[in-house]
């Protein structure tokens, strides 16, 4: 049984279209082509065309296999219901040691395809820990497979994937570590940048050589233009990205707001909330104001909590200093005392003058 034999078939979009047949008709032209120069090429060197080595056409025929079962994984995680399975083949594949710089692109397509229409999709209980499984896979390949473009959006999923999935656990230590990670990227993550307007009518072109005509003139100033419009464009994609960081996690206090019921996590949440909030003007306007909102509302649980009328009772914590706060203490220091009618306590105050 093949790595790729349970993948259920793509639906066919062939029939019918005519620009398919007409794509199909050039790539078998084109394979042909390649036979024939193939051909020639071994007759030139003296050899025969059966006698080609099998060592020099098998990584050829492996890369295309692994694009071409990619490109089948990529739609298969599009659809929720078929996600589980294809991220089993995909992490199969991954572990394989099939994969190189060649499939980034592909690879890149399955990433992106299972984090649409949105990211918070990989949050959602049925598949948490098939993506928290593949994203882990995924980590250790990005280093060496994406390139410098590519890479940062991969970073923005494995928060979602991982760091965010991460809080839903049971552990009160993984929490807390996990808690930590967050604020530590928080502390990391550059400040928010308006992205800036491109205006053609007021790029600077400079003034063309000597010599050159009217025509030459125009066409220098069109690519200096467009040379200008596709510099805007990497930056306002690099700022967009950076801001996918930030929208991440504030996605991620939003999911630990969720968790607030769970008593033994309560004074880590509110850590959590006061250290975005003390650090929101690192954030864009619509995040910051999604910063004061949670952490009002985290505030007000936390207030309700204490006089009893919120979700769960105080921590342990909690009780313990507001029984010590509403105790008497005795001129002996002792806590508790206000029950012992000995004497003892008035004639130390008595001493103590």
């Amino acid at each position: 049984m093949g790595l790729y034999d349970d993948l259920p078939e793509t639906k066919s979009t062939k029939q019918n279209d005519p620009r398919l047949e007409r794509a199909d008709d050039a790539a078998t032209e084109t394979e042909e082509a390649e036979r024939e120069t193939k051909r020639a090429r071994v007759e030139r060197d003296g050899g025969k065309v059966g006698q080609t080595s099998e060592a020099a056409e098998a990584p050829v025929r492996a890369s295309v296999t692994t694009n071409e079962a990619l490109n089948r994984i990529a739609t298969h995680m599009l659809k929720p219901e078929k996600f589980a399975k294809a991220s089993g083949v995909l992490k199969k594949l991954l572990l394989g040691d099939e994969l190189e710089r060649s499939n980034a692109k592909a690879l890149y397509a399955c990433l992106e395809n299972a984090m649409s229409p949105s990211p918070k999709r990989a949050l959602e209980a049925k598949t948490r820990y098939d993506y928290e499984a593949l994203f882990e896979i995924v980590a250790a390949f990005a280093p060496v497979i994406f390139n410098a473009k590519q890479k940062p959006m991969v970073e923005v999923w494995q928060t979602y994937a991982r760091r965010i999935n991460a809080l839903y656990t049971d552990d009160s230590f993984e929490f807390s570590k996990a808690v930590k990670d967050i604020q530590q990227r928080v502390d990391n993550v550059e400040s928010y940048v308006e992205p800036p307007l491109f205006d053609e009518d007021a790029v600077e072109v400079p003034p063309a050589p000597e010599g050159v005509s009217k025509e030459e003139a125009k066409e220098m100033a069109k690519a200096y233009i467009r040379s200008a419009a596709a510099e805007h464009a990497a930056e306002a994609h690099k700022l967009s990205v950076e801001d996918a960081k930030r929208n991440a996690l504030v996605d991620a206090l939003e999911v630990a707001g969720s968790l607030y019921a769970r008593m033994w996590s309560q004074t880590t949440i509110d850590m959590m909330s006061n250290h975005f909030h003390e650090r929101r003007d690192k954030f864009s306007p619509e995040a910051k104001r999604r910063i004061e909102e949670i952490w009002d509302n985290i505030r007000k649980k936390k207030l309700a909590r204490r006089t009893g009328g919120g979700q769960g009772a105080m921590t342990s914590f909690e009780r313990d200093a507001a029984r010590a706060a509403n105790s008497q203490v005795s001129a002996r220091g002792s806590v508790g005392s206000e029950n012992i009618c000995d004497g003892r306590g008035e004639a130390a105050a008595k001493m103590l003058g």
